[in-house]
């Protein structure tokens, strides 16, 4: 090999090993916004991509469904004598050839590729609904994972002032205007502070596996911070939803696909149990042999063959089948039409409950609880308070900011649980 062209294999090598790189490493960006996650999602869940795979080969059978079988070709030596043989020594010898189609009964291929379209819209409402659910669950994930993070900083923010604090009480107690209890209080409120903030961690990391799943990111992907939770979106009325649930939902109308994909192939059944008819025609090549009354002249015939569906407990069997299946089709799409209305009941219920309680902790709770720790900090240095009472307003005042919080990401949640069960977006 010369070197130019082993030059050449070593930069075609190192380009296909930076294209695996970057499909295994994706850019992610800092913050982490939900438009990439979902935009990678879309891209990128194999979950899509099996639902999308399915689709495709139920799309690429509605053509076979409704096609004649191929003709069949056949060729014959016939009446060949055993001790001669050979084709001139009688006149009965020849060489056959027979071109045969099967026509099956009328309406039968219409019926089958009825079905298989009906099936294949099916399949393409499923990838759409697959791609609903799984933005619902990259968005819960995305909002869980903003939680953690910031339930960490939150945390972190409150062991500096229950430091502060701590640090206060041992001063007190040094100079003998502070008592014993304080500090230890203090100690213990900040061991608890510290073994939560291990649990916000493990939080991050399991929030983090979850995203990176549904992302398709490698396993060792560190996730940056990620944006603001706040949606500005205001809650949408939970009337009008359910009353177009069963016109939108992906997952309801490719139920009611399906149940008619069932009828179709009912009426499949009941075809395939009547006669059909194999047409045949052949072409013979005789020898012109002695005797022969009509001097070696080719022979042409025709023929058909009729299909007799005698056992007749057997196709009314398949088609007592079919009816079965249909009835299944129908009890699924009434199973999962009453899991979309609970489903949609419950999100618009949460959403409405954390949208609220999102309002009232951001007016009203939070504000107040830093206010009353200020107002508490100052009482304490002055000695009008007792340092439990200090602890107390601080401990609330993380409680107020971890709800406010919380009710963020729930909003989020129950927002994507919303739109996922719908299979519409909502904002």
């Amino acid at each position: 090999m010369s070197a130019r062209s082993l030059a050449g294999v070593l930069v075609l090598l190192l380009g296909a090993s930076r294209g695996v790189a970057a499909s295994e490493a994706p850019v992610v960006p800092e913050p982490l916004t939900l438009a990439w996650c979902l935009e990678r999602a879309q891209r990128a869940n194999p979950s899509i991509e099996r639902d999308a795979a399915f689709a495709e080969a139920a799309s690429q059978r509605v053509e076979s469904a409704g096609a004649f079988e191929d003709p069949r070709l056949s060729y014959e030596a016939s009446n060949v004598p055993i001790e001669h043989f050979d084709l001139d020594s009688t006149p009965m010898s020849g060489q056959q050839i027979t071109l045969r189609q099967k026509l099956p009964f009328p309406g039968l291929l219409s019926n089958r590729a009825r079905a298989a379209e009906r099936s294949a819209e099916a399949a393409e409402l499923r990838v759409e609904d697959r791609r609903f659910t799984t933005d619902g669950a990259v968005e819960a994930a995305w909002a869980e994972l903003g939680f953690a993070q910031q339930a960490v900083a939150i945390t972190d923010r409150n062991i500096a002032l229950l430091r502060q604090l701590s640090a206060t009480a041992e001063n007190r107690y040094r100079v003998g205007t502070g008592l014993q209890q304080d500090v230890l209080r203090a100690q213990v409120e900040l061991t608890a502070l510290l073994q939560e903030r291990l649990r916000r961690e493990e939080s991050i990391e399991r929030a983090e596996s979850r995203l990176i799943e549904l992302l398709d990111l490698p396993g060792l992907t560190k996730l940056p911070r990620s944006a603001a939770l706040g949606l500005e979106a205001g809650t949408p009325e939970l009337g009008p939803i359910l009353g177009s649930l069963d016109e939108r939902s992906p997952r309801l109308r490719s139920a009611k696909r399906e149940i008619e994909a069932a009828r179709a192939r009912i009426r499949v059944a009941e075809l395939e149990g009547m006669p059909d008819v194999d047409l045949g025609i052949g072409y013979r090549v005789r020898e012109r042999v002695t005797g022969d009354p009509v001097e070696g002249d080719d022979f042409i015939s025709a023929g058909l063959t009729v299909r007799l569906p005698v056992d007749r407990w057997k196709w009314r069997a398949q088609v007592a089948e079919q009816r079965a299946l249909l009835r299944r089709a129908e009890a699924e799409y009434r199973v999962g039409h009453a899991e979309l209305v609970a489903a949609t009941r419950n999100a618009h219920a949460e959403l409405v409950r954390a949208s609220s309680e999102e309002a009232l902790l951001e007016t009203g709770l939070v504000p107040q609880a830093r206010q009353s720790l200020e107002a508490s900090r100052s009482a304490y240095e002055v000695g009008r308070i007792e340092f439990l009472s200090l602890l107390d307003s601080q401990v609330r005042l993380l409680d107020a900011e971890l709800r406010l919080v919380r009710a963020r990401a729930d909003r989020r949640v129950a927002f994507a649980a919303l739109e996922s069960a719908t299979g519409e977006k909502l904002r």
